[in-house]
C-alpha cells in the first residue's frame, strides 16, 4: 500500500461500479453515459467488473479500457459466483468519496453525478436517491422521488421501497458500517446492501426535480417461489438486526411482506407452474407469518393482503386463493363498507364468516380514511371569526354529520369547540366523483364568550377541524389545505372584549400561519386604542 502524500485533487468524487454479465448489446452505451457526466471525468472513475459473461462483454469492455485509460478499470470475476462477488469486488476498488452501483443495462442521465454529489455534500447525506426512469415497459419505483429532499426519513417516506444500489452511498460510511453484498444469497444482495445503508445512514437525500438513472430490465435467473419465501425470511432477519421493536422496524418489515412475500404467495396461489414449488411456498409462508411478521407490521398492510396472510398463517390455503382471486378480478363489484360505534370495516370475503373466524380487526379501515379538506375564507365580523370551506371522506357519504371546529391552546392542549353549520352544494364531488353534497361548512367563532361565558384566555390558539360523518371522527390541521384567493397577509389585532383579569385592558386576536401553513390566532392584552370623533 502506497504511503504517499495523497493530494486532494486526486481523490475522486464518484467511484461507478458496472456489473456486466451478457450485457454485449448495452454496456457501450452504459459507458458513454458515464463519459458524458457534466460532472468531469476527471473527478469520476469507473470499475466495470465482467460476471462470467459469455458473450462478447469481456471483449468490449477490454476496448473501452484502452479508449477511457484515465477513468475507466476492467476486472473479472469467475463465472458460477453470486452477483454480490462482482459487486463486492468493484467495492474493495473504489477510491471514491462516494460509490454507485449499476448494472450493464441502466445509463446514467448527462447532470446525474453532478446533481447527486452536490446533494450529497451539501447535506452531508451517507446516501443520495437519484430519480429514476425505465428505459421501456418495465416498471420502476417512482413514489419516492416525487420531489427533491434534503434531509429524508426513511420511516415515514417511501424510500425504502427503492432497494436496487443505483444510489450514491458515502464511501466512508460504507467502511464504517462494514456494508458488503452477502455472497452466499442467490438473489436480492442488491436489496441486503441498500437496506444496511439506508438504516445505517445518518442522513438520506432524493434528487427528484431530474431523471438520473435510467433503468434497464432486469435479467436475473429464474428462481422459485419457495427461494423468493427464503430472500423475505433474510430480509426481516437482516431488519431485525438493524432496528428495535417498534414502528420503525413495523414499517420496513411492511414493505417485504407487502412487496416480496406478496408477490410470491400471490404467484403460488393464482399462476403454480410446479405443485409442488406451490406447496412448499405456501407452507414456507405460513411459517414465515407465523414466527417472524410482527402484528404492527401487518397492520401496514393493504386489507386484502393482511386477510391473504391471515389466512395463510392459518393453514387456509384454499380460503387465501380465493382472496387472492377477489384481489385481481376487474370485474368485481365495489367493496361494501360497514360503519359501526365509529368504525369503518371493509365487507372483504371472510368479514364476520363464522366457519373463518378472522377478527373484525383485520377488516377495519377506519385509520385509512382519507380526508379532502380547504379553507376557503376567512374573516371578521367584530368579535366573530366567520370561517368557510369543505371538509369530507373520500371515502363516506356526508351523512350525519357532526363536524365541529377546535381551538387548542398550544402548551396547554386547553380545548373550546364550535359547531359548524353544512351548506348543501350538489357540486361537490369527492376525487370519484360521488357527490359529498353536505361537505361545505362555515362556522362563526365567538371568541368574546366561551363555554364557560368567558372570553378566549390569552396565549397562542391553534385551530383544526374535527371532521365527523356517519359517527367515523378525524381531526385534521386548518390552514394548510387553503384556497389560492385566500388572504395570508399578516392581520392588525382584533379587538374581541374587555379583559377579565386586569381592569382598563382588552384582549386582542391576532391571526397567522404557522411556517407550515396551520392557522392559528395569538390572543393578547393591550391598552384599548384611543377613539377620536370624526
Amino acid at each position: 500500500m502506497s504511503t504517499g502524500w495523497v493530494r486532494p485533487a486526486d481523490i475522486k468524487d464518484v467511484t461507478v461500479v458496472v456489473r456486466v454479465c451478457n450485457q454485449a448489446a448495452v454496456v457501450d452505451a452504459c459507458l458513454a453515459s458515464l463519459a458524458a457526466q457534466t460532472l468531469g471525468t476527471e473527478r469520476l472513475e469507473v470499475i466495470a467488473v465482467d460476471d462470467g459473461s459469455t458473450d462478447d462483454s469481456g471483449a468490449l469492455l477490454a476496448r473501452a479500457a484502452h479508449q477511457y485509460p484515465s477513468w475507466l478499470r476492467v476486472g473479472q470475476v469467475p463465472r458460477g459466483l453470486s452477483p454480490a462477488a462482482a459487486r463486492n469486488w468493484g467495492l474493495s476498488q473504489a477510491a471514491g468519496r462516494y460509490v454507485m452501483f449499476l448494472e450493464g443495462v441502466d445509463r446514467l442521465a448527462p447532470g446525474a453525478l453532478e446533481a447527486m454529489v452536490a446533494s450529497g455534500d451539501r447535506n452531508e447525506s451517507d446516501v443520495v436517491l437519484g430519480k429514476l426512469e425505465s428505459s421501456g415497459r418495465h416498471a420502476v419505483a417512482t413514489s419516492m422521488f416525487r420531489r427533491t429532499q434534503t434531509h429524508l426519513d426513511l420511516y415515514t417516506s417511501k424510500a425504502y421501497w427503492s432497494l436496487t444500489p443505483d444510489k450514491l452511498f458515502r464511501t466512508s460510511m460504507v467502511q464504517r458500517r462494514g456494508l458488503a453484498f452477502p455472497n452466499d444469497m442467490t438473489i436480492g444482495d442488491d436489496q441486503a446492501f441498500t437496506a444496511a445503508a439506508y438504516i445505517g445512514a445518518d442522513n438520506i437525500s432524493v434528487v427528484g426535480d431530474a431523471t438520473c438513472v435510467i433503468k434497464g430490465p432486469g435479467q436475473g435467473a429464474r428462481v422459485s417461489l419457495t427461494e423468493r419465501v427464503g430472500l423475505v425470511r433474510r430480509l426481516l432477519a437482516l431488519v431485525d438486526s438493524l432496528v428495535p421493536p417498534g414502528p420503525q422496524r413495523d414499517k420496513l418489515y411492511s414493505r417485504h411482506l407487502e412487496v416480496e412475500l406478496g408477490k410470491a404467495t400471490a404467484a403460488a396461489l393464482l399462476n403454480p407452474t410446479d405443485p409442488v414449488d406451490r406447496e412448499q411456498t405456501l407452507w414456507a409462508a405460513s411459517e414465515l407469518l407465523r414466527a417472524q411478521a410482527s402484528p404492527g407490521a401487518l397492520t401496514l398492510l393493504p386489507r386484502m393482503i393482511a386477510v391473504r396472510f391471515a389466512l395463510l398463517a392459518a393453514g387456509k390455503f384454499a380460503e387465501a386463493e380465493r382472496i387472492a382471486a377477489f384481489e385481481v378480478d376487474k370485474e368485481r363489484p365495489a367493496v361494501r363498507k360497514t360503519v359501526e360505534n365509529g368504525r369503518v370495516y371493509t365487507q372483504l370475503p371472510f368479514f364476520r364468516d363464522a366457519a373463518v373466524g378472522l377478527p373484525d380487526e383485520l377488516f377495519d379501515i377506519t385509520d385509512d380514511m382519507t380526508v379532502s379538506h380547504e379553507l376557503q375564507s376567512m374573516k371578521w365580523n367584530g368579535s366573530l371569526l366567520l370561517l368557510d370551506g369543505y371538509a369530507f371522506y373520500e371515502q363516506l357519504s356526508t351523512k350525519e354529520r357532526a363536524t365541529r371546529v377546535v381551538l387548542r391552546q398550544r402548551g396547554t392542549g386547553v380545548e373550546e369547540t364550535f359547531s359548524v353549520t353544512a351548506r348543501r352544494d350538489d357540486n361537490l364531488t369527492n376525487a370519484k366523483g360521488n357527490t359529498r353534497a353536505m361537505g361545505r361548512f362555515s362556522s362563526r367563532i365567538n371568541l368574546s364568550q366561551t363555554s364557560s361565558g368567558w372570553p378566549v384566555p390569552t396565549g397562542i390558539w391553534d385551530l383544526y377541524l374535527k371532521v365527523s360523518f356517519e359517527g367515523v371522527v378525524q381531526e385534521v390541521r386548518l390552514g394548510p389545505k387553503r384556497s389560492a384567493e385566500l388572504d395570508t397577509m399578516a392581520r392588525l389585532p382584533v379587538g374581541i372584549a374587555p379583559s377579565p383579569t386586569m381592569q382598563g385592558m382588552e384582549l386582542v386576536a391576532t391571526p397567522h400561519y404557522t411556517p407550515s401553513g396551520g392557522l392559528s390566532i395569538e390572543v393578547s392584552q393591550r391598552i384599548p386604542l384611543p377613539v377620536y370623533e370624526a
